[in-house]
């Protein structure tokens, strides 16, 4: 039993605690609960001012209906949330980049999330546990890749649909990739884009999340080609949609979404919430990897910033923060692959980026 005057101090203290519980709140803010779903559109091209648009100037065309979005936000009504995802085998080159690297992610807006994300052969590396708003700590994580040939992900296409079918389940907010690969996947082999049954996997992940990825071609060291059955699959008909993506799991996205540590994380932050392989010596006789990331990058609704490597991408990640800056999301019924999004507003010499079949 309390004495008086320890219920005093208890009083006191809840006093004294009641208006920083309060100005915690006022300070994180976490992004809106998820109500539907959501896509993001680029308008690319000369454009002086951003234009207001409304629901009524977008068509939706999925494969059983058209619609229109019930709402338009703008970029300042949502945090954005930004995965940046390298290779292990890409040239060991790319560390000059990493200044260029940091600085984008630096100057990134308030109210934006970015996490780095590593593609290797044993999986998906997380070393932001997710994402946070705190740039300079997420900027502190970035390393050069391993670049080695035996650390490439098997397929960059599978691995890219886990990452893409995770931040599915983060709460709403925008959410773009920017991907830092060659393209190739040595479990598809020679197949052409058509035929590539982890990028057609990938694109249903993109289109069922909203999620447009934005490609920089990185040079790479590629591993050998792998047997599996991913032509038998396309043969037999299945060519992706947004069906559950294979591969190895991610140990630090699966204790995020499992109630773990959260996935966002920072100021403003919300609480928390295989096969077998057979190396070959064989080469494909077509290199596939450039077309595969032009598809990806097309149909997710986001575009090849570059389609060669470059010594200098700053000029590429200048390229992106302007588009970013030029996007809306709409949110609406219904459900994906999404087979094109009209806008009926003619832009001159503007074209919409958006998911597309």
């Amino acid at each position: 039993m309390k004495t008086r005057g320890e219920s005093l101090l208890s009083l006191f203290l809840l006093v004294l605690l009641l208006p920083l519980g309060a100005a915690a709140q006022e300070q994180q803010q976490p992004p809106p609960a998820d109500q539907g779903r959501r896509l993001v559109v680029t308008l690319d091209g000369k454009l002086e001012d951003m234009p207001t648009l409304t629901p009524d100037e977008f068509v939706i065309e999925m494969a059983k209906q058209k619609v229109a979005p019930k709402r338009v936000y703008k970029i300042e009504e949502l945090p954005t949330l930004i995965a940046v995802v390298l290779q292990e085998n890409l040239s060991l080159d790319f560390g000059a980049q990493l200044p260029a690297l940091r600085d984008f992610i630096l100057a990134q807006p308030p109210n934006t999330y970015v996490g780095v994300f590593y593609m290797a052969a044993q999986g998906v590396e997380n070393p932001t546990n997710g994402f946070s708003s705190d740039l300079k700590k997420v900027a502190d994580t970035l390393r050069s890749p391993k670049g080695k040939a035996e650390l490439a992900p098997a397929s960059p296409y599978e691995s890219m649909a886990k990452v893409v079918k995770w931040m599915a389940n983060l709460p709403a907010a925008r959410k773009e990739v920017l991907f830092f690969s060659e393209g190739s996947d040595s479990v598809a082999g020679d197949a052409a884009p058509g035929q590539n049954r982890n990028l057609r996997v990938a694109i249903g992940e993109t289109h069922a999340a909203g999620v447009p990825v934005w490609v920089i071609y990185t040079k790479g060291l590629r591993a050998p080609i792998r047997v599996a059955e991913n032509m038998a699959s396309v043969r037999a008909g299945d060519t992706g949609g947004a069906p559950t993506a294979p591969g190895p799991d991610t140990r630090a996205m699966n204790d995020a979404s499992a109630g773990g540590s959260s996935a966002l994380s920072g100021p403003g932050a919300p609480g928390p919430g295989g096969s077998a392989f057979e190396d070959s010596s064989y080469r494909p006789r077509v290199d596939y990897g450039a077309a595969n990331l032009k598809e990806l990058a097309d149909k997710s609704g986001g575009k090849v910033l570059v389609s060669k490597d470059s010594p200098d991408i700053r000029p590429y990640l200048e390229q992106f923060r302007t588009l970013l800056s030029r996007q809306f999301v709409l949110e609406y019924d219904g459900e994906p692959p999404i087979k094109q999004v009209r806008m009926n507003r003619k832009l001159r010499d503007v074209k919409l980026l958006a998911p597309e079949k």
